[in-house]
């Protein structure tokens, strides 16, 4: 199935009616000189108009799964992105630090995002040191983490990843099902009603206009753009209380109580040390308070990091946090020295024109952004405490000019920890994941979760103390990722329905991932069944069958920690979780597919009522067959497994 692409020979009236419109390219954003210079008046031309049964708006990570997903599906998508890379916090924003929970190679992350992870690992495996291992081994020893870094399982660098994402998309790119333009922009969201009709946008690279019409779309972008562009309602900053309910969300709202953003960098020791007259970034005194090797983790816990030096009671040192490459494991050839992606707090950057509607005002923001980071890098340079006391700054340090895609070795786009946020047909709140509220050993159970995560609820906060709260397990709601006044709009990522709070246990890589590979499936099931986004998540059967569509594909609904993904049983298992075929242990994750089924777990998931007289122990197929089943030739006590199987093939 090809995309239709049609040039219109004419300016879009909508759009050109008006003064011409300044766009801010995140590509010009420059430390030096005046914001301004990052705003970009579009040219008059052409409108080519592209039509795709999907139009995504953000190529980040949960852009991508979307993509995949609806493409494997057979169906056209369109996707731009502002930056010149995809995969957002992974790659353009240099987060090249993944974010996973503890389970995250067996049961908690997609089989997608497992590719993903397992095609980052073997990249590097080529590169190992020790040849007397092979890919395989390497991959699950030394190659399993290439930075060595302590802050997750999977440290890496940026460019690598960027482009094995783009291999990852390239089979949908040359059969036309994907048409993806990078740095490019929304302009305007054109409408009839409740429905979005297309998208305007603009190519920087090309100087050319584009209309993308299309029958669903994904808001994947980093602030949620399309919502203020197309008039939709949306939530931003902290709710209160009075709307959420939620114990820890302010009393009085609070629009401007956005989470710090960042733009990472990566350092490696040069051959040559830097001069004493380096000149510091502009403003480096106003940032300079900022910059510490302590952690201020609230409630009067501050903990001072080494250097190098791993101190002990600490999990690891600053350089090792969220290192990219550790040189030991390699061949010297390729890298002959560590190279560390450089995200902590004192180059986290607060300001809450970032979601400003005045591009002036959020290419400001930015360059302040970017030039705090450099000042944190120059002061790491010249004056950090050394460890042992003796002297300050590591001068043999440098930041490496084009690691992050960039000219000045910052990142394409800061890293976004909060966006605009869509109004849902569910809104997940704390007492949803929170500890505190959750007893058992998972969070709330959905009945139209569509993925899981996990992590903690994690807010690096502007206006307020920084807040973090342990969550359970979580699932992610179809409700969550549905607009409530838009017919046609899925959002994922930052702008998918959290809120303050929850958001930042929601905003991570595998969890942004696995809500964009479901939102891929979900618009997928609602072409091929053409049936609405509202219809599917209110109908026991429509979810059924879309739950049943993601767990074949490996997309993992409910929350176990021994039904890996890759095993025999897993969609059967994750189907029986997630459509209460039985009650699964509430103080484990176990899913124990070898346990008895009750007479009542059974006949009340075959739809019938269990009599009060009716035996709780044990049943036989037989037993079931008596009921009037077809139950074939299986023999023996009903366990699990096989009556999840057995389940799975009569909902054929």
């Amino acid at each position: 199935m090809l995309v239709r692409v049609m040039a219109v020979w004419m300016v879009c009236a909508s759009v050109m009616a008006q003064e011409p419109k300044r766009l801010l390219d995140v590509m010009k954003v420059s430390v030096d000189g005046a914001p301004g210079a990052a705003l970009v008046v579009p040219v008059k031309g052409p409108v080519h108009e592209v039509s795709c049964e999907i139009v995504i708006v953000g190529a980040g990570l949960g852009g991508v799964s979307a993509a995949l997903a609806a493409t494997k599906a057979g169906h056209t998508v369109c996707m731009t992105e502002p930056t010149l890379w995809v995969g957002g916090q992974a790659t353009s924003q240099g987060v090249s630090a993944f974010d996973d929970n503890k389970w995250i190679d067996t049961t908690g992350g997609t089989a997608s995002y497992l590719d993903l992870s397992h095609r980052i690992r073997a990249y590097y495996a080529g590169f190992r040191r020790d040849k007397t291992v092979s890919v395989e081994q390497s991959i699950q020893g030394s190659m399993s983490n290439p930075g060595g870094c302590w802050v997750g399982r999977l440290c890496f660098e940026p460019e690598p990843a960027e482009k094995i994402l783009r291999e990852m998309l390239q089979p949908a790119i040359a059969t036309g099902t994907l048409k993806l333009w990078t740095h490019t922009v929304p302009v305007e969201v054109q409408k009839d009603k409740r429905r979005f009709e297309a998208v305007v946008a603009y190519d920087f690279g090309t100087s050319s206009w584009l209309r993308l019409k299309g029958q669903y779309f994904v808001e994947a972008s980093e602030l949620g753009e399309l919502l203020p562009l197309s008039g939709t309602p949306f939530r931003k900053g902290a709710e209160a209380q009075s709307e959420t309910h939620e114990r820890n969300a302010p009393v009085v709202a609070d629009p401007h109580a956005s989470q710090s953003f960042t733009y990472p960098f990566i350092l490696e020791k040069a051959a040559t040390q830097g001069g004493l007259g380096e000149v510091k970034p502009p403003q480096y005194e106003s940032f300079l308070p900022h910059y510490t090797m302590v952690v201020d983790y609230g409630k009067g816990k501050l903990l001072t990091y080494g250097f190098y030096e791993a101190k002990k009671g600490l999990p690891g040192s600053f350089w090792v946090y969220r290192r990219s490459i550790d040189a030991a494991r390699f061949d010297p050839a390729k890298f002959p020295e560590d190279r560390a992606m450089i995200n902590w707090s004192s180059n986290d950057h607060c300001d809450a024109n970032l979601l400003s509607d005045d591009p002036q005002l959020q290419a400001k923001a930015l360059q302040d952004a970017k030039r705090a980071s450099l000042g944190f890098a120059w002061w790491i340079r010249h004056e950090v405490p050394r460890d042992g006391g003796e002297g300050k700054g590591y001068p043999e340090l440098a930041v490496m000019p084009h690691a992050m895609g960039s000219d000045d070795g910052l990142s394409q786009h800061p890293y976004i920890r909060e966006s605009r946020r869509i109004v849902p047909l569910r809104t997940i709140v704390e007492e949803d994941l929170a500890v505190d509220f959750q007893p058992g050993a998972r969070a709330a159970l959905y009945p139209d979760s569509v993925g899981i995560g996990w992590y903690p609820i994690d807010i690096h906060s502007c206006d307020r103390q920084d807040f973090v709260s342990a969550s359970k397990p979580y699932e992610i709601p179809l409700g969550s990722l549905i607009a409530k006044d838009v017919d046609n709009l899925m959002a994922v990522g930052k702008a998918m329905g959290t809120t303050h709070i929850t958001n930042g246990a929601y905003r991570l890589h595998p969890t942004e991932w696995a809500a964009g590979e479901a939102a891929g499936a979900t618009l997928a099931w609602a072409l091929e069944h053409k049936v609405g986004l509202a219809a599917i998540d209110g109908d026991k059967t429509q979810m059924a069958g879309l739950q049943k569509a993601l767990v074949q594909k490996g997309h993992p609904v409910f929350w176990y920690d021994d039904v890996p993904v890759a095993s025999p049983g897993f969609a059967a298992m994750q189907m029986g979780g997630a459509q209460r075929w039985w009650t699964a242990d509430a103080t484990t994750l176990h899913g124990e597919g070898d346990a008895p089924m009750t007479e009542g777990e059974i006949v009340a998931a075959l739809g019938g009522r269990p009599s009060a007289r009716a035996k709780m122990g044990q049943m036989t197929w037989p037993d079931v067959h008596a009921l009037g089943y077809d139950t074939g030739i299986r023999t023996g006590v009903v366990r699990r497994r096989e009556f999840a199987s057995w389940m799975l093939e009569r909902m054929r």
